[in-house]
């Protein structure tokens, strides 16, 4: 019963996390199609984890395979022109840097983070990171745990 508890729950969480995207191109990479994908990562926080930074919701996706950052990188530009704040940086055509604030969702914040790490200048690494948040915690805030 317990398990089962469990499970009920992670699916709720799941559900909740991926709503959050609603409207946002992004939206469709968090489908859990990186939870078991060679060479990818997915991480989704909510709860008292999230609210614990000012978040509600915190999904991640990092993958190493050039197709799919590709995919990532494509929609990702696709969401930050109805950006309403951005910091963008492009390395060689491709984007390297992207922080965006999003229109709000009711009354939480809206942010998207990407980081092509392949463009790095000091020690490049094969990864492509995607993080979503979303709550009251402000640009200025997430900032600052994006550094750390």
């Amino acid at each position: 019963m317990k398990r089962i508890t469990i499970i009920i729950l992670a699916c709720l969480l799941t559900s909740i996390a991926a709503m959050a995207q609603n409207g946002l191109n992004i939206n469709r990479l968090f489908d859990g199609r990186y939870k078991k994908a060679a060479g990818a990562t997915e991480i989704i926080v909510t709860g008292s984890q999230a609210h614990e930074i000012g978040l509600t919701v915190y999904h991640s996706v990092s993958v190493t395979d050039k197709t799919q950052a590709e995919i990532i990188e494509n929609l990702v530009v696709k969401d930050g022109a109805q950006a309403i704040d951005k910091e963008v940086e492009y390395r060689n055509g491709q984007l390297y840097y992207g922080f965006y604030t999003m229109p709000k969702s009711k009354r939480s914040n809206r942010y998207i983070f990407f980081l092509n790490q392949n463009l790095a200048r000091k020690s490049p690494k094969n990864v492509v990171t995607l993080i979503y948040m979303e709550g009251s915690a402000s640009a200025d805030k997430i900032k600052k745990l994006i550094r750390k």
